[in-house]
């Protein structure tokens, strides 16, 4: 584990390690903020997914209250860490592992996600076989298995930012016209060359961001990546989404996007995007029809809550059921943990051994149960698998250490 406290004396005697020996095929950066559990399934993902590749992880903590250093630094001795004094934004922190980093490829990489093995494998491939590829992204789910629609987007032209942000693109999924921005006309299921592509998981050949240049860093949290990719796309070089294999992304853009804060920072971010990137008049017709756009949203949420504003009868339900997925060792040490968090045993937990057939069709019929992935047991591929193929709502990932949720 190679630390750096500050990150101002970046200087390559620092990494005077073993992998100078060696040339480095792909140097994984990824910014931390306060989801230290999140990190430590995902760089265990990693860790399996990198095991043939000269690889590199780059982790940048963007100052963190809970200890994610203390904590992850013993179980990823190999990983590189910059330790910030401030928070300073995705895109700045991901240009101080950009830096340091030593790759022919560069992966950005969100800490709440989940890598198949041999994803990166099929990845630098692709970029060996296709020149003309710039950027890569991926098809992205969230813990409960549903598609990511930022996966792959179009240019954000004035006419797709405004019927996402007033929400009419919803009424209109699929449509080429109207839900240009997410592209929804193009099948999730199959490759195809996409404008823009998201931050959680980007890989791009260092020589195109030598080219290019990096993150834009007056984009502190959203539309980084957009602004990225579009300079990608300006270079003729294609931005390309791979749908096979796909990823888990927990905390995706779908768990804020109908918040009003949501809209505004996105605001936010369209209008540095229109700043930068258009002139005249269209300029004034983008920012006009933006912030049309955003009452538009705010209008339609007001609507929304109206209608739902009567009280919900419905009764709290709970797990009836545990169903842990993986060895009786890994099942009890799992049961020993959940143990203390509810301070009393736990009823009649299901254990299902990973190789027993049909495992999606019991989640199926036990749509309430709560599920628990062993992940020494079980691939991380099968995991992603047993996820997108469910869609079981209370979907929990162990790693022998900690637990995270998936829904």
């Amino acid at each position: 584990m190679i630390s750096i406290q500050n990150p101002v004396l970046l200087n390559s005697f620092i990494f005077a390690a073993a992998s100078d020996k060696i040339e480095m095929t792909l140097s994984i950066i990824i910014v931390n903020y306060n989801v230290k559990y999140f990190l430590e399934h995902c760089l265990h993902s990693v860790r399996r997914a990198i095991k043939n590749i000269p690889a590199e992880i780059i982790i940048i903590d963007n100052c963190s209250s809970d200890e994610s250093f203390d904590y992850l630094s013993p179980l990823f001795p190999e990983a590189i860490w910059i330790s910030n004094k401030k928070n300073r934004g995705f895109g700045s922190a991901c240009n101080q592992g950009l830096a340091i980093a030593k790759g022919t490829y560069i992966l950005f990489l969100n800490p709440d996600t989940l890598v198949p093995e041999h994803c990166f494998d099929g990845c630098i491939n692709l970029f060996k076989e296709h020149k003309e590829i710039g950027a890569l992204g991926i098809r992205m789910y969230d813990g409960c298995g549903r598609f990511l629609k930022e996966s792959k987007r179009g240019i954000p032209s004035v006419k797709a930012a405004f019927f996402k942000l007033s929400g009419i693109s919803r009424f209109f999924a699929g449509s080429r016209f109207f839900d240009s921005y997410y592209m929804g006309h193009l099948d999730e299921n199959r490759d195809h060359y996409a404008e823009i592509l998201a931050g959680a998981f980007m890989m791009i050949p260092k020589s195109v961001l030598e080219e290019t240049g990096s993150f834009d860093e007056a984009f502190f949290m959203y539309g980084e990546d957009v602004d990225l990719s579009y300079r990608i796309h300006l270079t003729g070089l294609k931005n390309y989404y791979l749908a096979n294999p796909p990823i888990i992304h927990f905390k995706g853009e779908s768990t804020a996007k109908n918040s009003l804060g949501y809209v505004k920072n996105f605001y936010r971010a369209m209008s540095i995007f229109v700043n930068k990137h258009y002139s005249g008049l269209s300029k004034k017709i983008a920012a006009g029809l933006i912030h049309a756009g955003i009452w538009s949203h705010a209008g339609l949420k007001a609507l929304s809550a109206k209608l739902r504003s009567s009280p919900d009868t419905t009764p709290a339900t709970t797990p009836a059921t545990i169903i842990i997925i993986g060895k009786k060792s890994a099942a009890q040490s799992l049961l020993a943990l959940l143990s203390e968090q509810v301070q009393g045993p736990i009823k009649d937990p299901v254990v299902v051994a990973p190789e027993t057939p049909g495992l999606v069709s019991l989640l199926e019929q036990n749509p309430t149960a709560a599920v628990y992935l062993c992940e020494q047991d079980l691939s991380f591929s099968e995991m992603i698998s047993i996820v997108t193929e469910s869609r079981h709502r209370f979907i929990h990932f162990y790693s022998g250490l900690s637990i995270i949720k998936g829904g």
